[in-house]
């Protein structure tokens, strides 16, 4: 599949449905598009994958291993791999993912 409107791949539901994420998958890396509503408690974890989080719509409360921002449109969260990360969001949010190596646990 070399093209994709993520929005139209089958949705993941995370953190108990708190958020959905449309995920597209290559062999060593995951993108996704992911959606929150306002008011998301994204609860601090860590995972072994390394993260990009950037910000399309919306402002987000975020931390970082310990160091805390509000992300606005046109920033990102930079998260190395089993750094505890979580955060708010203070708006609806719309964020693209990036992930390595690939999220198995995130195909729908």
């Amino acid at each position: 599949m070399p093209f994709a409107r993520l929005a139209a791949l089958p949705a993941k539901e995370i953190f108990n449905g708190t958020i959905r994420g449309h995920y597209a998958h290559l062999e060593r890396s995951t993108l996704g598009e992911v959606h929150l509503d306002a008011g998301t408690v994204v609860p601090v974890h860590q995972h072994p994958h390394e993260q990009f989080t950037y910000v399309l719509e919306g402002r987000f409360e975020f931390s970082i291993g310990g160091e805390s921002t509000v992300l606005e449109p046109g920033m990102a969260a930079i998260i190395p791999a089993n750094v505890p990360h979580g955060g708010k969001t203070l708006t609806r949010v719309r964020v693209l993912d990036v992930f390595a190596p690939v999220r198995e646990d995130y195909r729908a």
